[in-house]
Parts: structure tokens; C-alpha cells; sequence
């Protein structure tokens, strides 16, 4: 018998929101790595969390965390106006990082953020979460195989309800903990980011339209409270970012696009949706059916439909066979194994040629969001740096 002694990857994860508790199970699950602390900002409701996700640890001195010599990964799970703040103290600290996007909350900080990383020799990725989907890679193989041909025109959107009425209110809908825009930065960053992977084109330019579609919502006055929907006490507050966008674009090469965001739009809670057209084929991808990808030509329409077969990743837990769904915590699990693998190897960084989404992939995100607010507010086409 033979065993492997090398020691697990010791992770923490700051955050115990929506996400942070879907990320500890997603390292857990990547074979990997342990979960060894986890940090809120409430005693009481960290505590909980710790105990209910069976985590030995936890505390709210996230920089206490961050310099411990038994934390080697930081996942950076918190509202965006900190990604940065905790990140660079995660690299200075000589840990590998893994970001929520946005990674920050304007271009300029997210430039220096992937200085810093690219110095600092240690990994560092956004969670751009669908990319981890099976049937998005496997969009991407087709893409790049060349059998959709010459790409024409990419379209869809991203479309949800939770905040569809005047009293839903969420930490999202202050812009000086979420930044200047809403509905393009949550949600469109996702589109925009899917679409660049399975095409492998780049944006050159877009045209934006924001709607702030309910202009007055009621801000609960509880402090702490991560939503609200009309319970409890509360005070109306103007919004000043966009419930929903819609977005022309212009690719490299000369395809065209056009994407329809809201998180207004009752009803649907997560429908995000992805065609490209071709000369010879198209794709059709939608998230609420996220195993099936439909390939279509002038003759017939094909549903392919995952099957894993004998391939498995190359680290931790094996996908499940066909006829078994997985989602979305699947497709982060998916998306964070070569961060993981990769430290565990010891392999160096490779910027620009990552086997995960890095850093300047977050920053691009940001590109995009501060072209849209711009083209947005002037009525412009407005060009996306490389």
C-alpha cells in the first residue's frame, strides 16, 4: 500500500454570506483542501455558521486570518467594497487568493490588484462561476474545433426577480459598498466573461442603456441585515443604480451582440441564457437547464447532454455520471480545482495563461462594467481596452 503524504491545503474563507458557505464546500470537494477557519463580522451569526458547516474555527479579525501561518488559500467572499483591501493583505501575507468578482470597484484598483498578485508569485483568481459548467467548456471545444465556423452574432442575457419589488433591499443597491453600477456588475460581468470564454473573441465596443425601473425602494433600518423584503421597520431611499441594462457590442473580427440584464424581471430567478450563431452551426446554452447544450444547423437540431463517460478530473472527487445533475455548486467545485491543483503542485503562476480565470480576467470584467456605465450615461458606443 502506498500513501500520499502531502499535507492538504489549508484554506479560509472570509465571508459567511450567500457565497462564503458554497465556497467552503466547494473546497472540501475539491479533495484538495480543508476549510480550517472562516470569518464574519457578527460573533453570533459566524459562530452559527462555523458550527453548522462543521468548520473547527472562526472569527471576525479577518487580518488575524490572513496572517496566520496556518491559513496557506484566502477566499475573498465579502461585499465588494473590501475585495481589495483583503486581498492585498492576503498577498502580501504570502497566501494564494481567491476573489468574488468584482475584484474591486473600478479598473484603476483592479489594475494595481493584478500588479501585486503577478508579483507577489502566488495564485490568484476571480470566481467567475460558469465557467466551471461542463457544457460551457464543451462550448468552447466546439467553438475552438471549428465547428460552429465564422461567428455572427452572440445573444441572450441574464434575468432574475429578487429584486423586483420596492421593499427588496440588499447591500447590493449601496453604491459605495457595491459600486456605481448594479444589474451590468453582478449579473452582466457573468455574460460578458461567458461569452469571451466558449467564443474566444473580445469585446471591441459597446452601447449601453441603463433603467432604473423602481427609483425609490424602503432601506430596512436594522443594521446588518444582508436583504430585506418589507419586514421590519424601514425608510425610503432614492437608487442609484440600474435594475436592468440592455447592451449592444461589437466583437474583434466583426461579429456582433446584444444582451437583455435585470434583476427585476418577476418571475425568473436565475435565467441566463447564451446563443452564438455561426456560419456552419449554432449554440444554444441556457443555466436552468445547464446539462444540455443544443448545437443547430439549417438541417437539424442536436441536444447534446453531459456525459463525463471515462474522463475525470485530474484531482479530487470524480464528476458524477451522466443521468446525475450537477449545477452550479458543481461548476464552482469545477472551477476552483486547477487553482487547487495548482498550488498543491507547486506549480508556478502562469499569467495570461492560467488554468483558471486570474486575475486579469477580473479586471477585463471591470473594463467592461466602466465602458457600460460610460456608453450609459453619454449615449456613445464606447471602445473596451485591452
Amino acid at each position: 500500500m502506498q500513501s500520499d503524504q502531502r499535507a492538504p491545503i489549508r484554506s479560509a474563507v472570509i465571508g459567511v454570506g450567500f457565497v462564503g458557505p458554497h465556497h467552503v464546500d466547494a473546497i472540501r470537494r475539491t479533495g484538495l483542501a480543508d476549510v480550517t477557519v472562516i470569518v464574519g463580522s457578527d460573533p453570533g451569526r459566524t459562530a452559527d455558521r462555523a458550527r453548522r458547516l462543521g468548520v473547527a474555527r472562526w472569527s471576525t479579525d479577518a487580518l488575524a486570518v490572513i496572517g496566520d501561518p496556518e491559513v496557506d488559500v484566502v477566499h475573498v467572499c465579502t461585499p465588494n467594497d473590501t475585495h481589495v483591501a483583503l486581498a492585498e493583505a492576503a498577498l502580501q501575507a504570502g497566501k494564494h487568493v481567491v476573489v468574488e468578482k468584482p475584484i474591486a470597484l473600478d479598473r484603476a484598483s483592479a489594475d494595481l490588484l493584478v500588479e501585486l498578485a503577478e508579483r507577489s508569485g502566488r495564485h490568484a483568481m476571480v470566481a467567475l462561476t460558469y465557467r466551471g459548467y461542463p457544457m460551457v467548456q464543451r462550448a468552447r471545444s466546439l467553438v475552438a474545433a471549428g465547428e460552429v465556423g465564422e461567428i455572427r452574432l452572440i445573444h441572450g442575457g441574464y434575468i432574475q426577480d429578487w429584486l423586483s419589488g420596492p421593499d427588496d433591499f440588499n447591500w447590493r443597491l449601496e453604491p459605495q459598498i457595491s459600486g456605481r453600477s448594479r444589474a451590468v456588475a453582478d449579473i452582466g460581468t457573468h455574460w460578458f466573461d461567458t461569452v469571451e470564454f466558449i467564443t474566444g473573441l473580445r469585446v471591441e465596443a459597446l452601447m449601453a442603456d441603463f433603467a432604473t425601473l423602481i427609483p425609490t425602494r424602503m432601506r430596512p433600518l436594522e443594521s446588518g441585515v444582508a436583504f430585506s423584503s418589507g419586514t421590519g421597520p424601514a425608510e425610503p431611499v432614492e437608487v442609484h443604480t440600474e435594475d436592468a441594462a440592455t447592451i449592444l457590442f461589437r466583437f474583434v473580427g466583426g461579429a456582433r451582440g446584444a444582451c437583455t440584464l435585470s434583476q427585476v424581471s418577476t418571475g425568473r430567478k436565475n435565467h441566463f441564457t447564451l446563443d452564438v450563431d455561426g456560419s456552419a452551426q449554432s449554440l444554444a446554452w441556457d443555466q436552468e437547464s445547464p446539462e444540455r447544450l443544443w448545437v443547430r444547423n439549417r438541417q437539424e437540431a442536436r441536444l447534446l447532454v453531459r456525459d463525463p463517460g471515462s474522463e475525470q478530473p485530474a484531482s479530487g472527487v470524480p464528476s458524477l455520471p451522466a443521468g446525475h445533475p450537477e449545477g452550479w455548486g458543481e461548476a464552482l467545485r469545477d472551477l476552483i480545482r486547477p487553482f487547487y491543483a495548482a498550488v498543491a503542485n507547486g506549480d508556478p503562476p502562469t499569467p495570461g495563461d492560467a488554468p483558471y480565470p486570474d486575475l486579469r480576467v477580473g479586471a477585463r470584467s471591470l473594463a467592461f462594467v466602466e465602458a457600460a456605465i460610460e456608453s450609459a450615461s453619454t449615449g456613445a458606443w464606447v471602445s473596451i481596452a485591452p
